[in-house]
């Protein structure tokens, strides 16, 4: 919770500086380009840990059937129903009210097909970053560092590092655009309802994938509300004595928040904006928030914030409960 603070003060303190700039927006074009270096470079790091986290890589074949089934059910039920709910507002595929003008509905969109090449474009740069950190770290940082441990300890570093960095560059271009607090305003309820929808989906659908595996219907729901959030289900779920439910939780964490790094610029082009912000799960309102800002309009970071938020408190609440 401290860092969520961190990051979203961080963001915050610089939308408030941008937004002291903005008539001299044009000097600061480079932002855009800035914030795909910084995205790379997280990605990259990321991959790194994966790669050299021998728990992840040594269980691939073992628990990663089961870690890979619960994550497509979960992120799909996520998908679901945020779709329902979206069709039940009358949002369209952006996220906008049927009754808006045309000018506000294309303000800051291509065409479709811009947006589909510029979707798969970013989706396959991403990947290539993610792989090669894996492989990076699977046969060079072993050789480099003979205890991994310190590896982890150290990139767990650079990535807080990374992401504060990140996350205030999305202030700041925020800062420089303005009016996301009056976008806010104006979403009503959809904001909640949306949020709720995402949660719901994975917690829906986690259960019904106990009826595919050898896991218990609660290891399934502990693991589905974990939401992407590996540093916490997974101990949870341990301490309480399921080792195996455990490790599954871990690795459907981190394939969650990775799957949502990697696809959300081509499901928020082919699918729809607010179904790709429930893919990542908490990664929702830090880690992914300059994808998102990146791949869908402006006011979709309201939405994306809300619903990491809501899986953030929900987490601490519905995994004890599943489990004990």
């Amino acid at each position: 919770m401290a860092l969520l603070a961190l990051y979203w003060g961080i963001m915050i303190a610089c939308y408030a500086v941008a937004s002291k700039l903005r008539a001299k927006a044009d000097r600061f074009a480079f932002v855009e380009e800035f914030l795909n270096i910084v995205i790379y470079i997280l990605v990259l790091i990321m991959g790194l840990r994966m790669g050299a986290n021998r728990e992840v890589t040594s269980n691939l074949d073992v628990i990663g059937l089961q870690a890979v089934g619960v994550t497509i059910f979960a992120v799909g039920g996520s998908i679901l129903f945020v779709f329902g709910a979206r069709k039940l507002l009358g949002l369209n595929r952006q996220g906008i009210r049927s009754d808006v003008t045309d000018e506000e509905k294309s303000g800051g969109c291509g065409t479709q097909e811009e947006e589909s090449a510029g979707g798969m474009k970013t989706t396959l740069i991403i990947l290539a970053f993610v792989l090669a950190g894996m492989l990076l770290g699977y046969f060079v940082i072993p050789e480099i560092f003979e205890d991994t441990d310190r590896f982890q300890e150290m990139s767990g570093d650079w990535l807080v590092a990374g992401i504060c960095l990140l996350l205030g560059t999305v202030g700041f271009n925020l800062g420089l655009s303005g009016g996301i607090f009056e976008k806010f305003k104006g979403m009503g309820v959809s904001v909640i309802i949306i949020p709720v929808a995402a949660v719901a989906g994975s917690l829906i659908c986690g259960t019904l994938y106990s009826f595919l595996s050898p896991m218990t219907m609660r290891e399934c729901i502990a693991v589905s509300a974990g939401f992407g959030w590996y540093t916490m289900a997974p101990s949870v779920i341990t301490e309480a004595g399921f080792a195996v439910a455990g490790a599954v939780s871990f690795m459907h964490n981190v394939i969650r928040e990775t799957l949502g790094i990697v696809i959300i610029p081509l499901a928020a082009k082919k699918i729809g904006y607010l179904e790709a912000i429930s893919i990542p799960g908490v990664a929702a309102m830090d880690v992914c928030l300059p994808i998102i800002e990146k791949s869908c309009r402006t006011e979709t970071i309201v939405y994306s914030m809300c619903t990491g938020a809501l899986m953030c408190v929900t987490v601490p609440i519905a995994v004890p409960l599943a489990i004990g």
